[in-house]
């Protein structure tokens, strides 16, 4: 079970990390100033324009260290992290940030691959990926 818990896992955090790319496309959208990927780097850490989007890196850095640390498989520890998922989604049992949830559906209707990669978080977290 802990392997399948480590696939699902993996899934999940690929998922995110398509989902964030996404995001953050949208959000810089066509700005010249950010075409390098050390402006970008800089930029989700320090500039206040992307700060509603860093739940999503923090989960994914979480995700991926219960893996690496063997304990994915603990009582509820995947479903834990699942739904924090899905609030990201306004989906769930866990209250989501309505300021994610704006900019999120903002995106959508900016950029498509926002819609795709939601799309594809929602089947990874319905398990039909």
């Amino acid at each position: 079970m802990t392997d399948d818990h480590s696939a699902r896992a993996a899934e999940l955090s690929l998922a995110l990390q398509a989902f964030h790319r996404a995001l953050l496309h949208a959000e810089i959208g066509g700005d010249p100033a950010y075409d390098s990927p050390y402006t970008k780097l800089f930029a989700l850490i320090g500039e206040p324009r992307f700060a509603w989007m860093k739940g999503v890196p923090e989960l994914i850095a979480r995700i991926d260290e219960h893996r690496n640390d063997a304990t994915i498989a603990g009582p509820g520890v995947l479903e834990g992290l699942r739904e924090e998922a899905r609030a990201f989604l306004g989906e769930g049992r866990l209250k989501p940030d309505g300021t994610f949830r704006l900019r999120h559906l903002t995106a959508i209707q900016k950029e498509p691959d926002v819609g795709l990669a939601t799309g594809r978080l929602r089947r990874v977290l319905a398990g039909r990926a």
